[in-house]
Parts: structure tokens; sequence; C-alpha cells
């Protein structure tokens, strides 16, 4: 009986085909073997291997990008997640390497000093660039507007902590945009920022300040509709959102926590007014400081359509 002779599988061939490549230093041929063994078995080894092949071609932004498809995985294991944050230091994120170090309990002592030289040396280079990131600020300022999320990942980049942590205190004083104010503090807390900031003629402190979802003032104003046991869900649904809605815009300062069932209230009497409720009406007067403070931030989401 002569042997049976055994052919190794299209990702099989694909694997030893691009590591073959790799060994040889053709790095472009070896990209297009894993990319093609990545679509036929995606999973986590195999991305890993298209990442690393990538990170080598300087294709850092693609590398990235692949990568989020198994993020949760890169940041579980301690050598991809390390993988995973020098690749964002390529890429000239350093301030998302400040955001997942602040969020890790491990310890990355030599990511650390990279990161440190990294920022270092962009400051050298970078006074030119930090002119540009100033006058984008001012231009979004104006424009009463959310920024498109792509285009505040790009503004971002190259930017040092100690320099961003400038920009935003030249900038946050005067700062108008609704939106935009918010979304700044957002990233100063972050990345771990400390140092005061002139908001709105008030002194924060960086250091005390915690994300939105993490403030207590947001985690009672849900309790407290929920505590409401609304038999209608969609009510349930509108109010949570436009209280989740009218909190980003007041952020960092938001009402304190004693006056938040008053808050969840008046917005349940609304509806009910909306609805037809007359009684409803007459008790919604006596909110009258925070309807003023609600029409407010109604008519700056009504610019918007």
């Amino acid at each position: 009986m002569s042997d049976i002779l055994s052919f190794p599988n299209e990702a099989e061939r694909l694997w030893a085909n691009g590591n073959k490549k790799l060994a040889e230093q053709e790095f472009l041929a070896a990209k297009q073997l894993f990319e093609q063994l990545y679509r036929l078995e995606p999973n986590f080894q195999h991305c890993q291997k298209l990442v690393q092949i990538l990170q080598d071609l300087g294709e850092f932004p693609q590398a990235l990008e692949v990568a989020e498809d198994y993020l949760d995985d890169f940041l579980n294991e301690l050598t991809s997640f390390e993988m995973y944050l020098r690749l964002l230091m390529l890429d000239g994120q350093y301030l998302a390497v400040h955001r997942w170090l602040q969020q890790t309990s491990r310890s990355f002592e030599q990511i650390q000093q990279d990161l440190q030289k990294l920022e270092y040396a962009q400051a050298l280079i970078g006074a030119n660039e930090r002119v540009i990131k100033k006058n984008q600020l001012q231009q979004w300022d104006q424009t009463n507007h959310p920024v498109p999320q792509k285009a505040w990942n790009n503004w971002l980049k190259n930017s040092s902590l100690t320099e961003f942590l400038q920009l935003a205190q030249e900038f946050l004083p005067t700062a108008k945009n609704p939106f935009l104010l918010p979304k700044l503090v957002e990233e100063l807390v972050k990345v771990g920022a400390t140092g005061e900031v002139i908001i709105q003629g008030k002194t924060v402190h960086l250091s005390e300040l915690t994300l939105l979802e993490e403030t207590a003032a947001l985690r009672r104003a849900h309790e407290c509709i929920q505590h409401q046991q609304l038999k209608d869900v969609q009510l349930e649904e509108m109010i949570t959102a436009e209280i989740d809605a009218h909190f980003a815009l007041m952020y960092p300062f938001l009402p304190n926590e004693e006056e938040i069932s008053a808050w969840i209230e008046s917005y349940l009497l609304e509806y009910q007014q909306l609805f037809g409720d007359e009684a409803a009406g007459e008790k919604l007067q006596h909110y009258g400081a925070i309807q003023q403070r609600k029409q407010v931030l109604r008519q700056i989401y009504q610019k918007l359509m």
C-alpha cells in the first residue's frame, strides 16, 4: 500500500508561504499572503500577524484599523497590549497611549519612558504644528457645531500631554462652542491631565474631575428615572436620552446631586403636560430656573437642524 500524501489546506499554505516571504524580507508579498489568510480565516493569531507586517511596512493607520477587529484580545494579553501601545506611538497617538495607561493597572515602565522621549522630541520639532492646532480650535469654536470624531482624532495626533494641556489652558477661558468645550475637558480627564484650567470664569482642578458617564450627577439622574418605574418604556427612553444630551453640554458643570430629583421631575411634568395633563403644567411653574436652563440647551440643539 502506498503512503498517503498529506497536502496542507489553503490556510496552512498561506501561513507557510507568508512566513517564508517574511524570512526572505519580502514584506509586500508577505502582506498580500497574510491579507488573504485573514480574509479566509479571521482570528486573533492571523490578525496579530497582519498587524505586525503592516507595522513593519510603516502602514500604521492601517495596522490600527485591523487591530480594532480584535481590540479586546490585544488589550487582554500583556505582549499584545504592549504591541498595540507601541503602534499607537508610531502613529503619533501619544494622548491615546496616555488614555490606555490611565485605564490599566499593569505597569509599562519601558513604554512610559519611550513615550516621554517621543513627546520631548515632538515638543522640539512641533512649534509650527502647535500654531496650526490652535488655529483649528479657534475655527471650530466659531462654528457652534459638534466636531466630527475623525477630525478630532486627527487633531489629537502628534500632541504631547504637556502641549495638549497648554493648548487647553489657553483656549478654554474664552471657549464659546458648547460642543467643543466639554469635549476638550473630557479628553483632558481621559489622558490623566492635572493642573488647573479656567472655564466660564471658574477655576477647575482637573484632578477632581471624572468622565461624564462616571459623574455622580448622571448616575443619580439615571437612578431617579428608574425609580419612577414608568410603565411607558418609550417615555423613559426619551427622558433618559434628553438628560444625557443636556448633561453632555453642561459638563463639567452639572447640577448637584440634591438637585437631580427636581430635574427629573421637571422632565416628567413636561411630558405629562404635553399629553394633556393641565395639573402638570401648573406644577412645572415651580421649576422656573431649571426650565430656563433646559430652554437654552434645547436651542443649542435646534440650531443644528
